[in-house]
């Protein structure tokens, strides 16, 4: 996998990464933006920067190492990733996000009932979150579980019935499970919506 730039990385980062509180920055302000996204070419640059403020213990690390996470799930280092999801979870057994980026490593991996098992705790923890939800119906999916995969697609459409990924991925369920009526329906319905959809939906089920 090509590493991506750390402007696509930022993207991602904002969602685990961002932090509430103003910080000290590690020796300089450099490490700081390079863990954010905001400095450097590569996903390098941003696994350097949050490790050097975890080292500084400036800021609270199990953001940071969930943050790190994702920069090596950018380059398709798997194991380093699952290492600090694993810390971020030691450090905060509460901390949901940190579940469910393990979970995606997991189901990246193909160790599909622990992908689930890690979705299963995020939701627990926070039911609000519908990409705990929708990334649980991919594993469900890609392990031929339809119907609970069927659950969880109509679970994510109960936050917003124009989800267009949730709505076509529910289809191409349906379609698998024998009912393909309802399965092109929903996937007609989903590229009404948003006429990229099942590219989309591809590049989603590789993240």
């Amino acid at each position: 996998m090509r590493p991506r730039s750390v402007f696509a990385a930022a993207t991602l980062l904002a969602t685990v990464a961002v932090m509430s509180n103003a910080v000290v920055v590690a020796q300089t302000s450099k490490e700081w933006s390079q863990c954010t996204g905001g400095e450097g070419p590569i996903a390098d640059v941003v696994i350097s920067g949050c490790s050097a403020v975890i080292q500084a213990r400036q800021d609270v690390p199990r953001r940071l190492a969930t943050a790190r996470g994702v920069a090596h799930k950018f380059k398709g280092d798997f194991d380093r990733a699952l290492e600090d999801y694993d810390q971020a979870i030691l450090l905060n057994p509460s901390f949901a996000n940190a579940y469910n980026n393990r979970g995606v490593i997991y189901r990246l991996k193909g160790e599909y009932d622990r992908a689930t098992r890690d979705y299963d705790q995020a939701i627990w923890l926070d039911r609000n979150v519908p990409a705990f939800f929708y990334n649980r119906a991919i594993a469900y999916s890609e392990k031929q579980d339809y119907d609970r995969a069927l659950d969880d697609f109509n679970a994510v459409l109960r936050f917003n019935s124009k989800n267009s990924l949730a709505l076509y991925g529910k289809g191409l369920a349906e379609m698998k499970n024998g009912d393909a009526q309802a399965g092109m329906a929903d996937i007609a319905a989903a590229k009404a919506i948003n006429p990229n959809v099942a590219a989309e939906f591809e590049h989603s089920g590789r993240r």
